[in-house]
């Protein structure tokens, strides 16, 4: 027999309300001397979003919107990760060089058009997260112009490669308590050309 589950009590608020906050002097949850790990997204312990391949980029962006977040695995039904898509990929110049190129509507660009594949994507390794500050990956997004890194661990029998943690600027902004800016950096000659013009 299934659980049963009931809905709590409801009451209603007085007026003044106070909303809890950490005592004055107490610092954020984290800081750039914190260890880099406290602030990484552990996929052992939530669930990764994803989305399939053939899925249209409006279906991705409203995903996003719907959960809060602003990147997504690109998975094939077998649940292999064949790459990432992200909010500056929907809304950047990537849907309009496609379009160009295609001569397609918005609603016809699928994730698989503009998604970043994995042969192009850059990883950090776990051992080397271990080690670091969040500084240092605060530093590392910075410099690689992007607002997630993922982060990978990899088994010593098979050689085999597993995304195991996300970090995500907004994340870190959050645990922070402070926004952590970053500059999206173009990385491939036709969005040089864009930025240029």
């Amino acid at each position: 027999m299934p659980d049963s589950y009931r809905p709590l009590a409801h009451h209603r608020l007085n007026q003044p309300v106070i909303v809890m906050t950490p005592p004055a002097g107490r610092s954020a949850a984290v800081s750039e001397q914190s260890p880099a790990i406290a602030a990484m997204t552990d996929l052992s312990q939530i669930r990764p979003l994803m989305i399939d391949p053939f899925a249209t980029m409006n279906d991705a962006n409203e995903r996003m919107i719907a959960y809060a977040v602003r990147m997504l695995f690109v998975a094939s039904s077998g649940q292999a990760m064949i790459g990432i898509i992200t909010v500056v990929d929907i809304l950047g110049e990537k849907p309009v060089q496609y379009m160009r190129a295609v001569d397609c509507t918005p609603e016809e660009v699928l994730v698989r058009d503009i998604m970043t594949p994995v042969a192009d994507l850059e990883v950090l390794r776990l051992d080397d997260v271990e080690r670091s500050r969040l500084g240092d990956v605060i530093e590392t997004l910075r410099h690689s112009g992007r607002q997630h890194a993922l982060v990978t661990e990899t088994d010593a029998s098979s050689g085999r490669e597993t995304v195991c943690g996300i970090f995500s600027t907004s994340q870190i902004s959050r645990l922070m308590n402070a926004r952590v800016e970053v500059s999206e950096v173009a990385t491939d000659f036709a969005a040089i050309q864009t930025a240029l013009s």
